[in-house]
């Protein structure tokens, strides 16, 4: 029987790109309840900041380390499948964390929060990118993204009132577990495209493998991979600090209330701080949707999981998990306090910078990269 090519209608699309960003958004807010329950787990379990940084770290080493498998699975098995196993596995361990009682049993507990969410963006940006023309490719990302950027302020916003609410870290954690089993039903019901494999071949076949060597011949792959290294050093260890600064600064709350009280009433440093950072945290956020449209756009449809599982490996393993424990180690040699984070997070501007260079040098590539690729790939069922 002749194979249909994956073409869905406007209302499909729109359905996928809908279901995948409301994922996204509770995968964000489940990682970020942790960031704003920080302190209050910090004393309740009795841990130091390198420890505490190391909890947060948890998550991230997670998704480092099962991101790669992830990947592999969503290019060579079914992306629906793997995402509604995916969402099962994370929620449930969110719901877990709740009832952790010390440092062992959390630091599990967040590992496999992390594996749940591990080839998630991957995964979901594979199956996106051929459910729109490539034309809209950039925007589609964008509005993907912008959900995962949602989702931490959620995360922090609701997680914040409701620790603030009960006096409990534990209830956000119970709150933010449900949603994510509710879109994993749904995201398994939804059109996907055929894994790209020749009649018999098995799912992890060697000419599946041999073709890794296309990925790392593209320059335009390299370079956003090389960059993103940079990137998260700074900008994972800026989002998971600056709640605990501001708390230890200013002896903030971590209700929503506060963060607007803090420009009425606090001075001129605060709503500074708080204003700089937030232009900061925009423009880092228009970063992300172009960096992986380049990466969809320059390497084939059988391949774009498995490609941005690589280099998301790569890009967290150095850059998010080794920047966050590091800013709470050099904190704890400096004696803590935010003075201690305040040098803590300094030393990663010039980090940040080498990001900008490697950008610079990704837009003599990416032209005749992307002439070369194509969106061919023929429904699943």
């Amino acid at each position: 029987m002749e194979e249909k090519k994956f073409e869905v209608s406007k209302g499909s699309a729109i359905t996928i790109l809908t279901i995948l960003s409301l994922l996204w958004l509770i995968n964000f807010a489940d990682r970020s309840i942790m960031t704003v329950v920080l302190e209050a787990v910090k004393a309740n379990l009795k841990l130091s900041d390198a420890q505490a940084g190391g909890l947060v770290a948890m998550v991230t080493a997670g998704i480092a380390i099962l991101t790669l498998p992830a990947a592999i699975f969503g290019d060579r098995w079914a992306r629906r499948k793997v995402i509604a196993l995916m969402a099962v596995i994370w929620s449930a361990a969110t719901l877990a964390t709740a009832f952790c009682m010390n440092i062992g049993q959390m630091m599990a507990a967040r590992f496999l929060v992390g594996a749940g969410e591990a080839g998630y963006s991957p995964v979901g940006q594979a199956w996106l990118s051929v459910s729109f023309r490539k034309e809209i490719r950039s925007l589609i990302l964008g509005i993907f993204f912008a959900f995962s950027q949602l989702g931490m302020v959620v995360g922090l916003v609701v997680g914040g009132w409701l620790l603030t609410a009960t006096g409990d870290w534990r209830v956000p954690f119970y709150v933010f577990g449900i949603p994510g089993l509710i879109l994993a039903v749904i995201v398994y019901f939804l059109p996907d495209y055929k894994s790209v494999k020749e009649q018999g071949e098995a799912a992890l076949s060697k000419k599946y493998f041999k073709s890794w060597a296309d990925i790392f011949k593209c320059k335009s792959y390299l370079l956003p991979t090389i960059g993103g290294i940079f990137f998260l050093t700074t900008t994972v260890a800026v989002t998971v600090w600056t709640p605990t600064i501001l708390m230890r600064a200013y002896n903030m709350d971590v209700a929503l209330i506060f963060f607007a009280a803090a420009f009425i009433n606090l001075g001129q440093s605060v709503p500074t701080f708080l204003t700089l950072l937030g232009l900061g945290m925009f423009f880092v956020a228009l970063n992300l949707p172009v960096g992986f449209a380049v990466v969809n756009d320059v390497i084939a449809p059988g391949l774009r999981s498995t490609a941005i599982g690589i280099s998301a490996l790569v890009m967290q393993g150095l850059g998010a998990t080794l920047g966050t424990v590091a800013v709470g180690a050099i904190s704890d040699r400096l004696g803590g306090g935010a003075p201690g984070l305040q040098w803590g997070l300094i030393w990663t501007l010039p980090v940040f910078a080498l990001s900008v260079v490697t950008n610079l040098i990704l837009s003599k590539y990416y032209p005749e990269d992307s002439a070369k690729c194509n969106d061919l790939v023929y429904a699943e069922k």
